[in-house]
């Protein structure tokens, strides 16, 4: 083994694959490869977790250990005793900077006992699309807005002593374009993009983040390639223009919005090119993709098409990820999100349930691979307070999805009659054509239920009896919502 093959490895981080420690990373780990990111299918529980991290560290003790724990709708702890949290778009509403600072130090000491170093978070993207797939992890449509809080959020986690990670750089949140499926597109002028869009990132270096992920959006002002690959955006923008000498960690190279220009072997060197130190290789990428990466990067220099001098320096800024410390010793408080969640949420109308019985329709989005295994439904919470309750879900492929729906309202309230209560479940519906009818439907016919609304809001649904919004889906959001529908 070479020190250019141990280079080349240590810029790599690709997914691990499962909850224990997986054959396949033997040789990986010993060329010196630099981290795994963690997600949801390699989790079981804490204690599993913390065992998996342990095992890691005692093969390599210099591996950095990543994972995508934003809180809110994007967690990988909250199903397994990991503190639940209202998101960015709760904490948004709340607008109490103490408040956002004190959910991410939470979730760092979350973290930390579970052996992560490195939290690929926060999202500090602007929502100035509604129809963007990143809304509900965003802190809201104001650039000011947003920076306040990224700031709080970076400052929260990294004094628990995690690296915090500002994401998706330059900012989705303008395109409705999902980057797992297709190439967003920012298409501002370069004064505009400097002067004003950036300014969330600007305000994540000046809280000293410790990292920056690019994503795969093309700025069109600059280049014609995703920004995850393009030497303009990386170099030109993040480096210069902000002034950022942290690490810079692409999104996963996996995904569509970079994946359908350039496959693996060509986006890792063209990434490095441009200025990224860290390669995200994605969820399913495992020893196969570290060989590949890997080898290009090797060829690549070889060839003169990749200086050595850069890579060198993508290892060395990811060798200064390991000295955060902690810099706050305030003890665990697990009740911090459900109390902040509380106070997000906003309440229209005749919320309170009225009887003992429940049905809760469910119009389901589409899951976006961003998220992690969520925490506790509205269902079980209100069954655990004695109702009854019943449950209806559709989704845009489901065959006669509004017939369905009418159907089982219809036959719930000829059972139940004014004991039984209807709320119905809905996150960003205005994203999903279909839901519009279904919900318009409901509306017309059956007034008298209450709506449940977690996740981006747009629509208004004061046509409805009552109208709740938690502003997310998380766990403690669940609560604060069951609160409201059955006050103690």
């Amino acid at each position: 083994m070479t020190s250019l093959e141990r280079l080349a490895h240590s810029v790599l981080f690709p997914a691990l694959g499962r909850p224990t420690v997986p054959r396949w990373i033997d040789g990986p780990v010993a060329e010196g490869l630099g981290g795994f990111v963690l997600f949801g299918k390699d989790i079981v529980s804490g204690p599993q977790l913390a065992g998996l991290t342990a095992a890691l560290r005692e093969r390599a003790p210099h591996l950095h250990l990543a994972i995508d724990e934003e809180g809110g709708d994007v967690t990988r702890l909250d199903h397994v005793g990991g503190v639940a949290t209202p998101g960015n778009l709760a904490l948004g509403r709340v607008d109490d900077v103490a408040a956002t600072r004190d959910v991410a130090y939470q979730i760092g000491l979350s973290l930390r006992a579970v052996g992560v170093d490195w939290d690929l978070a926060p999202a500090v993207d602007t929502a100035v699309n509604p129809f963007s797939p990143n809304g509900v992890r965003c802190f809201g449509s104001d650039r000011a807005h947003v920076s306040k809080h990224a700031a709080a959020w970076i400052e929260g986690l990294q004094s628990a002593g995690v690296s915090a990670c500002a994401k998706h750089f330059p900012g989705h949140g303008l395109s409705g374009t999902d980057a797992h499926l297709g190439t967003p597109s920012i298409d501002l002028p370069v004064a505009e993009l400097v002067d004003h869009y950036l300014d969330p990132f600007r305000a994540a270096v000046a809280a000293d983040v410790d990292s920056i992920m690019v994503s795969h959006p093309q700025v069109t002002a600059l280049d014609d390639v995703p920004a995850s690959i393009s030497a303009p955006v990386i170099t030109g923008l993040l480096r210069e223009e902000l002034g950022f000498d942290g690490v810079v960690i692409t999104d996963a190279l996996e995904m569509q919005g970079v994946a359908s220009v350039a496959p693996l072997p060509e986006a890792a060197v063209r990434a490095l090119r441009a200025g990224a130190d860290a390669l995200c290789l994605g969820a399913w990428s495992y020893g196969e993709d570290v060989r590949i990466a890997a080898r290009s990067i090797v060829d690549a220099v070889h060839a003169g098409d990749l200086p050595l001098a850069r890579l060198e320096r993508a290892a060395e800024r990811i060798a200064r990820l390991g000295e955060r410390r902690a810099t706050r010793a305030d003890a665990a408080d697990p009740e911090t999100g459900v109390r902040i969640a509380r106070r997000a949420v906003e309440v229209h109308g005749s919320t309170r349930l009225r009887g003992d019985a429940v049905l809760v329709v469910r119009l389901e989005p589409v899951a976006s691979p961003a998220s992690g295994r969520g925490g506790a439904e509205i269902e079980s919470v209100l069954a655990d307070g004695g109702h009854t309750v019943e449950s209806v879900r559709v989704a845009g492929d489901t065959y006669n999805g509004a017939g369905i729906v009418h159907a089982a309202i219809s036959e719930f309230r000829e059972e139940h009659g004014p004991r039984g209560d209807v709320v119905v479940l809905v996150r960003s519906p205005h994203r999903y054509a279909w839901q519009e009818p279904v919900l318009d439907r409901i509306l017309a016919t059956t007034p008298d239920v209450v709506v449940l609304d977690m996740g981006f809001v747009h629509r208004d649904f004061s046509e409805a009896r009552g109208w709740v919004r938690t502003y997310g889906a998380s766990r403690a959001c669940v609560t604060a919502a069951a609160e409201v529908l059955v006050p103690a």
